[in-house]
């Protein structure tokens, strides 16, 4: 049985089956191994398998999008 990883963060590039994920978090970037199979991915969550584990991402706006959304300053 593979581990469940349960994390908050985002996924640096679109998740593709063949290709390891990369999930910037607040310990850093996470590599997971490659992905096997994408069960959901929406705006607000990741569900993804690996050959090595099950990933639960959920998902946080990237810094850039965070400052796009700040209001403009005259």
């Amino acid at each position: 049985m593979k581990k469940t990883v349960e994390i908050s963060g985002h996924i640096v590039f679109p998740l593709k089956e063949g290709v390891s994920a990369y999930i910037a978090c607040s310990k850093g970037i996470v590599q997971t191994s490659k992905v096997v199979s994408v069960k959901n991915d929406t705006k607000e969550f990741a569900h993804f398998e690996t050959m090595n584990s099950e990933y639960k991402v959920t998902l946080e706006k990237s810094p850039v999008e965070l400052a796009q959304a700040l209001p403009k300053c005259a």
